[in-house]
């Protein structure tokens, strides 16, 4: 507790100081006004802290440095990236796909072809079923 207070104690002193370490070196330090606290940016070496009240005192945090984080994440979704379009490079390669990445679809006459191969293999099934119904009849 009394480490809190400690920290608490430099937390407060370095803000109500901030305005004259800023003026010694212009421009060094922006603050920000937040819901629940204070951000604070060392514009010289890019580290953030987060001063908030905690336990009847302030205390600042310096905020998790996520910029390693961040080119890990940008290299992998460069990568990602680069996997997704050769495989689209390649999928334009394929039958099937017109020149300006549309499907090619079946004109009115392959539609009546194909209409017309269901339509003959409907009625075959259907009097292949009427052949049995009436064989099966039979022997009853």
């Amino acid at each position: 507790m009394a480490r809190m207070t400690v920290a608490g104690l430099i937390a407060t002193a370095f803000l109500f100081a901030a305005p004259a370490m800023a003026q010694d070196q212009p421009g060094r330090y922006t603050m920000k006004d937040i819901e629940d606290g204070i951000l604070r940016l060392d514009t010289q070496t890019g580290d953030v802290s987060y001063c908030h009240k905690k336990s009847e005192s302030w205390v600042c945090e310096l905020a998790a440095d996520d910029r390693s984080a961040l080119h890990d994440e940008i290299t992998s979704l460069l990568e990602k990236n680069e996997q997704l379009e050769n495989r689209i490079a390649k999928l334009k390669k394929k039958p099937g796909i017109g020149e300006k990445n549309q499907l090619n679809i079946p004109s009115d006459e392959d539609m009546d072809q194909i209409m017309g191969f269901m339509e003959r293999l409907m009625r075959r099934f259907y009097a292949f079923a009427r052949t049995l119904r009436d064989q099966i009849g039979e022997e009853t």
